[in-house]
């Protein structure tokens, strides 16, 4: 009888490991299913950026399809943050970084034109309706790209779909209004916020106002102003945008893509103000009917020099306090085109 007992006791003690054993198992898998459910939530939320508001829209008369302009939504954050322009730098940054990633149109059609083997230099083109409209008897798209360092790639690309292009970048050794094979006019002039023929080292500028007057296209739209210029650490991105805020030309651009250079360390107050400056920009062209549909990572150059799997996560972690940059390519679209370059500027009222 005891024999008995002990081989019960035994084989009830054999079944109890088993159920714990299995149970243990089933809630690990459960609780790392969610772990990397939850990673790759974050990783898509900080790479691909988060899901834009869609927007229904319309059709009007003439068959094309109306979009409602997104709301904008605040920039997520994990903690509460100071009012823009009055936070530390730690808390600005997260402002401008959540700001890049918080995608805020979904374009459904889009190209991605240009670019050299490795991606750099390549460009979002939204070629829905009405960011980019159909031009049969309308004439050619206007495009003006500032930064080509010798990569037409982009620009040759869209020359390819029938546009007027000029190219803009007095750094290099090319000749001053050649034409290439592709039709792009090149101009050995640089973006500035004032007229100088002894500018930047030493390289001819000028105001994108005083452009559009010497090119003659103050009738038209800029169907895309692309801009990616350095400037030391550097661009002369937060200069254009300054200047299509205060002249009103922001109006009469379809689409807008630029290279944000955000210099460290942010410790210093140049650096800090500058990204403080971007932020509020963009903010307010947001207010004019721009939306941000695409951001990329440009670590191109990190990924050769320092590790093939560099993401932009590692300068985040050092910009703050060291000198790093970062670098963004985003591309808008414009909800809000209201006339010709004309209309909004040279014939608005002081």
């Amino acid at each position: 009888m005891m024999k008995l007992n002990i081989k019960t006791i035994a084989l009830l003690l054999c079944v109890l490991l088993a159920i714990i054993y299995v149970t243990w198992n089933l809630v690990y898998v459960t609780d790392l299913n969610a772990l990397l459910s939850t990673a790759n939530h974050q990783s898509e939320d900080m790479l691909l950026r988060l899901k834009a508001p869609k927007s229904d829209g319309q059709i009007t008369s003439d068959g094309s399809f109306l979009k409602e302009k997104p709301a904008i939504l605040e920039p997520l954050a994990n903690r509460e943050l100071k009012p823009a322009g009055e936070a530390p730098p730690e808390e600005e940054l997260e402002r401008i970084w959540n700001y890049v990633y918080q995608r805020q149109y979904h374009c459904t059609d889009s190209k991605y034109l240009g670019g050299r083997e490795n991606g750099d230099g390549a460009y979002d083109l939204c070629v829905e309706k009405p960011f980019w409209p159909d031009r049969t008897g309308q004439g050619k798209c206007l495009v003006y790209s500032f930064g080509v360092a010798n990569d037409f790639t982009f620009d040759d690309e869209m020359a390819k779909l029938g546009c007027e292009v000029h190219s803009f970048d007095p750094s290099t050794e090319l000749a001053d209004n050649s034409v290439r094979e592709s039709g792009v006019i090149f101009h050995k002039v640089g973006i500035s916020n004032e007229d100088d023929d002894n500018g930047f080292n030493g390289w001819k500028m000028r105001t994108l106002k005083t452009i559009l007057r010497e090119l003659g296209h103050q009738g038209r739209h800029l169907d895309f102003l692309k801009v990616d210029t350095d400037k030391g650490s550097t661009g002369f991105e937060d200069i254009v945008m300054q200047q299509i805020i205060e002249t009103g030309l922001y109006k009469c651009v379809r689409q807008y893509s630029m290279e944000i250079h955000m210099a460290g360390p942010l410790t210093n107050s140049e650096n800090l103000n500058r990204c403080r400056l971007l932020y509020r920009q963009m903010r307010t062209l947001n207010d004019g009917g721009w939306r941000l549909f695409n951001t990329t990572d440009n670590v191109r150059a990190a990924k050769v020099l320092v590790d093939p799997n560099y993401k932009q996560t590692m300068n985040r972690q050092h910009i703050v306090n060291y000198k790093k940059v970062i670098l963004w390519e985003t591309s808008f679209v414009n909800f809000d085109v209201s006339g010709t370059c004309q209309e909004v500027l040279f014939d608005r009222k002081p």
